[in-house]
């Protein structure tokens, strides 16, 4: 992305500190001389990443992005480990940019990115109920009477 010098810039005495800057370089790379990195703490991106979950109206992607916690590793690199491929395409297409957006607002931080990945050798996370009839069938599991209650009274879960 190119853009005109500012007249008003060069007179200032300073650059703005909050403003990137590009320049471009021999062979038409773009070098980035400044960009917004204020710091966060892990417990700061758990908190707004469990305010972003709670705006996500599709329940399988809700689950998906609250069944663990986000790691913060090296400088404003996030990881989070997904269940399956399903869960990764999903989220990778649908709500990273929303995501990755949210959290460089959140934290006035243009140099955050997100690397997704799907977790290796954890046979417990299929376990895991995701659908409503999923989570109904493992409530019954544990707790038959429920079944008895559902009949006797009529009830039906998909209409709350």
């Amino acid at each position: 992305m190119f853009s005109t010098p500012s007249i008003l810039d060069a007179l200032k005495s300073e650059p703005d500190p909050d403003k990137k800057t590009n320049t471009i370089m021999p062979g038409g790379k773009e070098r980035v001389d400044h960009i917004k990195a204020h710091p966060f703490s892990q417990e700061e991106l758990l908190g707004a990443w469990k305010n972003f979950v709670v705006t996500i109206d599709t329940p399988q992607l809700k689950v998906a992005l609250s069944a663990r916690e986000p790691q913060l590793s090296g400088e404003w690199q996030i990881e989070y480990e997904l269940d399956t491929e399903l869960q990764y395409n999903r989220l990778t297409l649908d709500l990273k940019p929303k995501l990755l957006g949210y959290l460089r607002r959140h934290f006035n931080n243009e140099a955050i990115e997100i690397q997704f990945k799907i977790s290796e050798g954890n046979s417990n996370t299929s376990d895991i109920p995701y659908t409503d009839s999923e989570r109904w069938n493992s409530l019954v599991e544990k707790y038959p009477a429920l079944a008895t209650l559902k009949s006797k009274f009529g009830l039906d879960f998909e209409h709350f």
